[in-house]
This record gives structure tokens, sequence and C-alpha cells, in this order.
């Protein structure tokens, strides 16, 4: 009876192990891809903002 006993609680500390692991792989792969779209954002507004830049030597004087 002990034995089925101790055998129970190792399977369930092994389960609650299991769990902490993958909660913490889910949570380290959510922080990968958000860091991923803010870099994606990042470079598409970059991109943006280096095509719609006045060319130099354009405009009035005062506003350069």
């Amino acid at each position: 009876m002990e034995l089925v006993v101790i055998a129970g609680l190792a399977m369930l500390l092994g389960a609650g192990a299991g769990w902490l692991v993958s909660a913490r792989w889910h949570q380290r792969r959510q922080a990968e891809l958000v860091h991923f779209a803010q870099a994606w954002e990042y470079a598409r507004y970059a991109g943006y903002v280096s095509t719609h830049r006045y060319p130099n030597g354009t405009g009035a004087p005062f506003l350069r």
C-alpha cells in the first residue's frame, strides 16, 4: 500500500515539474514572438520613414 502511495506522489510530482517546465517554455516563446513582432514593426516604420524623407538640399533654407 505504501508503495502505491509513494508511486502516486512521484507521478504527481513529475507531472507538476513537467507542467512548470512547459509553462516556462511557453512564456519564453511568447516573449520571443512579441520581441520579433516589435522588431518587425520598427523595421517597417524605419523603411517608411526612409522612403518618405525629403531629399537633401530641397525646400526653403530656413526649414533645413
